[in-house]
């Protein structure tokens, strides 16, 4: 063929810009290859599609499938010529085959190659001819530029079709993604026919350029669309998958190992390690197991494993969890199958469509089917190309049945992987019990004092240089770190505890005799929780001693990990006054300086005990009387719920006073102490007598009257029979039957089921709190509210939804979460108004499907019933070892035995009621009793009595004459009436008679705080004044 006429004139400057352009776009397209598909690409030529094709349709034609190849030849003609013109315009700048074999590969995929074909026959339709460019280039060269964006589209529609096809489980996603994923080749192709009318018509450059500027805000907006889609679709899914954050955990242990960025180094050295670590290495099976004993550091390895797979290149996909003991989001499979397929979400942009699908079509405002939750999880990891699973804690889990269900799991899951079953490596983490057959046959490394010693002795290098204060000199400090790291044997731990113990010494005596009352023979990590335990009760102030044991007591029996203000809302609470003094009574010490390290705050504002062993320890040990703490417990939340602010109407004040700040605690879990009080054969009569007496008060206060009787299992009635002389027997009974059920119901309870009324109360309380948060416009009050309340406060209203206690941080977000639960049947059209309002029951939804979407293939979908959903609830409950547990009191009991009659009242109401419960009695002090006016009814606890008094007296409000505002109670009132004064009642200072004043003039609230003043150094120079003139006249009267 000629050479095309004006060719050998063009700028070379335009010839080299192309080129460059090329590289670009092509530099792109390498980097989402594979090292084997980027040689794959390279070294395939025209001739080499040709023979493919000539094979393909000989192969076709054989089993009788043939599929009209011939509708490619447009594509192959053109872009052959198209690849000849390049060579020729670019010259020697560039070889234009290593351009054009990025073209031909992604041609080669058989599969849905209808499809395929159809697609790029649109292309080759659309593409100029070879002459056209020629005519087009002759007058004006500096149009060379629109060869870089006719490559540029192809290169992208070879992106998104590589990005399909090369998934592991395309085939199954076809059906579901394909029709959706397919119109995003629509606007290259629409761009493709555009640019062939300007090369036809020998558009000019302004043309050209406008069409590009048009190109790239189309493509901006498509774009935009597609993402705002995806998010959609991914809120309902994470909604689905009621999911627990991990990211939190791993961000914690980064934030410990920073501290020390050298430590652990040795496991990534480690042979065994590096043979599971390494893509290169195909030892099969690809599973590991990190063991040690408590306290060893084997979390934060595992956190360390995570980073180092985040930092490998390509990266892989990367899941991890947690587990911990005695957390039902985080001790089961369920809950790690939830939160794995929340990650892989994250990273796999290529399966959300047939998930999404999966959730339309489930029945199931929340996934709690198993089988469909291991069906998901194993399709999604089967789907990967690469990924590392991080399972910490194993041992954690809430039964040895669960953690081997678990193992099996994964090791069938990777041994049944074809091909390249080494794409997927597991990496579990437990300790090393009596368990240790369930991970038989893996290799393994031991966390251990030869792997860590020289991890401890850098540790204790840097923990040493705190003594320095106390002038230890260089070798003794040496001596010291030798000893603290031989006597850890291996248990970071220890290591932590004993040099906290060390550095908190005040004198070198004192430090000398504590390194000579170490132990050789005992359990190292307990002898260093006996330690801080001393330390504790040796405190010289009387408050943090008992502050500390109070908060340990707390955590330790808390059914949840407990949030910051929750504490300091407990901390707050003032029965006698019936209040909460926030401000007054809050732990003003960091709650780990408070129990010695014993503790460990984390930045989501929960607090915890720094290890499971600490627990594991107070309980072994006595330290704490676990059966009195639980029944406290309980009565505390009861003494709590009948403060009076929790009866309507619910004022702004107690609000900005923080008094709600353990609401969702209290009302959630007073049962669960209450059943783990009971559950001990120890119990102390007056805490009993204590607990009955306050929730008698809570019946007269929240008593809804139900209509409907919740079933109460024979084993609840026999546990509760240690109430069975009250005459309120049969209320506590429904009170706490009804509390469980709706803690753990999935609908919503019928108003006539509930015995108590806090469904309303927590409505009316929430109100008021978000009423407050949007009127707010001052700053300080916005801290001071997340001071008292936290952050999310935003929450959901049904109690067995995690997000009643969780929160979200916008009132959108919490709406968008409240629908699902209200309306939870959604049609599988995603853009049916059906599925953005969704119905509230099933035959509403199949109504909608007959009416509006007769002509659906697909309507043997639907959403559950309230009896499907609570059955599906109970499919859902994770296996767990035959014991029970002893937490649990509300037993369904299928055959009950008959309720015996109750006997009449044959005493007259003034006479003492026997016993509560059948226990030898102790000898107790007397205690001062309080007696209704009224009923005659009788009292200990003063607060009680005065709560019940106000069931006898009208309700009430108090009025400020001033500016007419209304509060429900008369500590608010007094409160309020203050802010009208000028000032204060009690102040510092007053005038002499010979005119001059005395005093600092600072103002008091009450007149016990002034004398105090006047006690202080300055106060008693306020005063001197005034006292010599008193002096004076007394001797010269």
């Amino acid at each position: 063929m000629e050479e095309p006429g004006g060719s050998t004139q063009r700028p070379s400057r335009v010839s080299e810009d192309l080129v460059f352009s090329l590289e670009d776009t092509l530099g792109e397209f390498r980097q989402s290859l594979s090292r084997k598909d980027e040689r794959k690409f390279r070294l395939t030529t025209f001739a080499d599609l040709k023979q493919f094709l000539v094979n393909l349709q000989a192969r076709q034609y054989a089993e009788g499938r043939q599929q009209a190849l011939k509708r490619l030849f447009p594509l192959i003609e053109n872009f052959e010529q198209f690849g000849q013109f390049l060579g020729e315009f670019c010259g020697e700048l560039c070889d234009s085959n290593d351009f054009m074999a990025f073209i031909w590969t992604t041609s080669t995929h058989e599969n849905a190659f209808n499809e395929i074909l159809s697609i790029y026959r649109q292309i080759g339709l659309n593409q100029p001819l070879r002459s056209q460019y020629e005519e087009l280039l002759c007058s004006q060269p500096e149009m060379g530029i629109i060869l870089s964006a006719a490559y540029s589209d192809i290169i992208r529609v070879h992106k998104l079709t590589l990005i399909f096809f090369k998934q592991r489980r395309w085939r199954d996603l076809y059906d579901t993604t394909w029709i959706r994923y397919k119109s995003r080749f629509l606007r290259y192709i629409t761009h493709m026919g555009c640019r062939l009318d300007l090369v036809t018509h020998r558009g000019t450059v302004l043309q050209f350029s406008d069409f590009q500027n048009s190109c790239v805000m189309e493509d901006e907006k498509a774009r935009s669309e597609i993402d705002m889609e995806d998010l959609k679709r991914r809120q309902a899914i994470y909604t689905w998958l009621k999911a627990i954050e991990m990211e939190n955990e791993q961000h914690h242990f980064a934030t410990i190992r920073s501290q020390y960025p050298d430590t652990g180094r040795w496991l990534l050295e480690h042979t065994t390690f590096k043979e599971w670590f390494d893509p290169q290495f195909t030892t099969l099976p690809t599973l590991l197991w990190l063991h040690g004993k408590p306290g060893a550091g084997k979390t934060v390895l595992a956190s360390m494993v995570v980073e180092a797979v985040r930092n490998l290149s390509p990266k892989p996909t990367i899941l991890s969890f947690f587990f911990k003991e005695g957390e039902r989001d985080r001790d089961n499979f369920v809950s790690m199958a939830r939160c794995l397929l929340s990650q892989l979400l994250q990273q796999d942009a290529g399966i959300l469509d047939y998930v999404y699908m999966r959730c339309c079509n489930s029945g199931q405002a929340f996934l709690t089917s198993r089988i469909l939750i291991e069906e998901l999880l194993h399709f999604s990891l089967s789907n990967c190309a690469s990924a590392y699973i991080v399972l910490d804690g194993l041992d954690e889990c809430c039964s040895r049945e669960e953690r081997r269900t678990i193992v099996e799991f994964f090791c069938n899951l990777i041994e049944n992987l074809d091909p390249d079953p080494d794409r997927i490596r597991c990496l579990f983490v437990s300790r090393k019990d009596s368990a240790r057959k369930d991970f038989s046959g893996l290799a393994n490394i031991a966390v251990d004092l030869e792997n860590n010693e020289d991890d401890i002795d850098t540790f204790s290098h840097v923990q040493s240089q705190k003594l320095r204060e106390l002038g230890v000199s260089d070798q003794r400090l040496q001596e010291i770190v030798d000893f603290v790291s031989a006597f850890a044997e291996g248990i970071f731990l220890v290591a932590e505890l004993v040099w906290i113990n060390l550095c908190g010494q005040t004198s070198i005596e004192s430090l000398e005799q504590e390194m000579d009352s170490l132990p050789t023979d005992l359990d190292k990590l307990d002898e260093a929780y006996a330690r801080i335990m001393r330390t504790i009760l040796k405190k010289p102030v009387r408050d943090q001693r008992e502050g500390a044991l109070r908060l340990l007591g707390w955590l330790v029996c808390a059914k949840r990990p407990l949030k910051l203000h929750e504490v300091q809302t407990m901390k707050s609470i003032n029965l006698k006054e019936r209040t909460v003094e926030f401000e007054r009574r809050r732990f003003r010490v960091d709650p780990k300086d408070l129990c010695e390290s014993l503790v460990d705050v984390r930045p989501d504002g929960s607090i915890e005990l720094v290890h499971l062993t600490a627990r594991v320890y107070l309980l072994k040990n006595n330290a704490l009387d676990i059966a009195a703490e639980e029944i406290g417990l309980a009565t505390l939340c009861v003494d709590y719920l009948n403060l009076p602010f929790f009866k309507n109407p619910f004022s702004k004040e107690a609000v900005l006073d923080g008094s709600y700040g353990f609401m969702e605690y209290a009302i959630l879990n007073w049962v669960r102490h209450l059943e783990a009080g009971l559950s001990s054969r120890s119990i102390p009569d007056e805490s009993i007598k204590g607990f009955f007496e306050s929730f008698e008060t809570l019946l007269e206060h929240h008593w809804n009257n139900p209509t409907i009787e919740v079933k109460i299992p024979k084993r609840t009635r026999d546990i509760l029979d240690i109430f069975q002389y009250s005459p309120k027997h049969k209320e506590i009974q429904q009170a706490i039957a009804s509390t469980q059920e709706q803690a753990k119901r999935f609908g919503n309870m019928r108003p006539a089921e509930c015995a108590l009324d806090f469904t309303e109360v927590v409505v009316g309380i929430r109100s008021q709190l978000e009423t407050v948060i949007s009127d707010s416009a001052d700053k300080s009050i916005d801290e001071d509210l997340k001071l008292k309340y936290g952050i999310d406060v935003f929450k959901c209203p049904r109690f067995s939804c995690k997000y009643f206690t969780q929160g979200f941080a916008s009132k959108v977000e919490r709406d968008r979460h409240v629908e699902r639960h209200e309306r939870p049947a959604r049609c599988t059209d995603r853009h049916c108004t059906g599925f953005i309002i969704g119905f509230a029951t099933e035959s509403q939804l199949a109504r909608h499907l007959k009416e509006t979407h007769s002509d659906s293939t697909d309507h043997g979908h639907s959403f559950p019933t309230e009896e499907e959903v609570d059955q599906s609830m109970r499919e859902y409950s994770p296996e767990t070892s035959p014991e029970p547990e002893a937490e649990h009191i509300i037993v369904e009991d299928p055959e009950p035995d008959p309720e015996p009659e109750p006997e009449p009242a044959t005493r007259a109401d003034d006479v003492a009621q026997p016993a509560l419960y059948s226990r030898p009695a102790k000898r107790t002090k007397a205690v001062k009793e309080h007696e209704c006016s009224y009923c005659g009814k009788k009292f200990t606890k003063r607060y009680n009595w005065q709560s019940h008094l106000e069931t006898h007296a009208p309700s009430q409000t108090f009025t400020c004459s001033t500016c007419g505002t209304t509060c429900a109670r008369e500590s608010d009132f007094k409160r309020h009436s203050k802010t009208h004064m000028s000032g204060n009642t009690f102040k510092c200072g007053g005038i002499l008679k010979n005119g001059q004043a005395w005093g600092c003039g600072q103002s008091f609230n009450r007149a016990d705080t002034l004398r105090n003043h006047y006690k202080s150094k300055k106060g008693r120079k306020c005063i001197a004044a005034s006292n010599e003139e008193e002096q004076a006249q007394i001797e010269d009267p």
